[in-house]
């Protein structure tokens, strides 16, 4: 039985271990984060912090593990993943699967980016999700172990839709004005990291997303749509940028398409909902 350690696990470790359970995949799962959760008896649950300098991370063992855990605030470097690599950097790992971000490509004017795109992030968040590229990069060369770095777009499902943000009826950019973005579900996500487990890639930084790029205010559309409330205005992009709140414009100010033709041979069959519309319509049970 393979020992796969889930850390940093929360919203999308629950998917994973849902689906792990559905389809009896053959894993030894052990759930690692901060607070206990309330999962199946098949799981088991650890607590640990990877702030801290010292953690007792000898389960890890031999196993592959699906890193989820956000980055460090306190500067420009990941220190959080640095203490978590200091912590196994004399254990044997299999494999680390790491949850990025295509944040880190920055904004590109909404041309298509692939992973062989030269990263240039512009926030806070985007900039540490690459130095902890760089470390796991590093540590993987010099021990030996398989990497993959997956860049995630936004991602959406059961309970992570702006639902209270339609039901206030905010203002949205006019569609000729919106950016392009690019979502995935987090079912989807769950399968590809589920499928990621069997590569036996030394090194692989793989896009993904539903393939479906989508404007941020027909995204929103549709999440009206779907909960039946009426649009509310448009208003201009300059207009936004002087009402928005600061985390809603940090996503605003940056446009790109996802090119995920990796994605698509390597991960065959694991994007479901292919289209914002049908997802968004799962996820509220409509």
């Amino acid at each position: 039985m393979d020992k796969l350690i889930l850390a940093g696990s929360g919203y999308l470790g629950g998917y994973i271990i849902d689906l792990i359970l559905q389809n009896q995949h053959n894993f030894s799962v052990k759930e690692v984060c901060r607070t206990k959760k309330n999962r199946s008896a098949n799981v088991e649950n650890i607590i640990r912090d990877f702030d801290q300098e010292k953690i007792d991370l000898q389960f890890t063992e031999n196993s592959t593990v699906i890193y989820m855990a956000p980055p460090s605030t306190s500067s420009n470097k990941d220190t959080r993943i640095g203490n978590f690599i200091k912590n196994i950097s004399n254990l044997k790992i299999k494999k680390i699967i790491y949850m990025s971000t295509s944040g880190v490509y920055g904004d590109c004017g909404g041309k298509t980016v692939d992973e062989n795109t030269k990263v240039s992030p512009i926030t806070e968040r985007a900039t540490r999700r690459v130095d902890a590229e760089n470390q796991l990069i590093t540590f993987s060369k010099k021990n030996n172990v398989k990497l993959i770095i997956l860049r995630v777009p936004g991602i959406y499902g059961k309970g992570r839709l702006p639902v209270d943000r339609v039901k206030l009826r905010e203002p949205l950019v006019n569609l000729n004005e919106s950016r392009i973005t690019n979502i995935i579900h987090v079912e989807d996500l769950a399968r590809i990291c589920i499928a990621s487990i069997a590569l036996e890639n030394q090194i692989e930084i793989i896009n993904v997303s539903d393939g479906s790029p989508i404007k941020t205010t027909a995204y929103y559309e549709y999440v009206y749509a779907a909960i039946n409330v009426e649009l509310p205005k448009y208003i201009t992009f300059n207009q936004a940028l002087k009402t928005y709140s600061e985390k809603r414009l940090s996503f605003l100010k940056e446009s790109r398409v996802l090119n995920v033709e990796k994605m698509k041979k390597i991960f065959d069959g694991c994007i479901v909902y292919k289209d914002a519309s049908t997802g968004i319509k799962k996820s509220l049970g409509v």
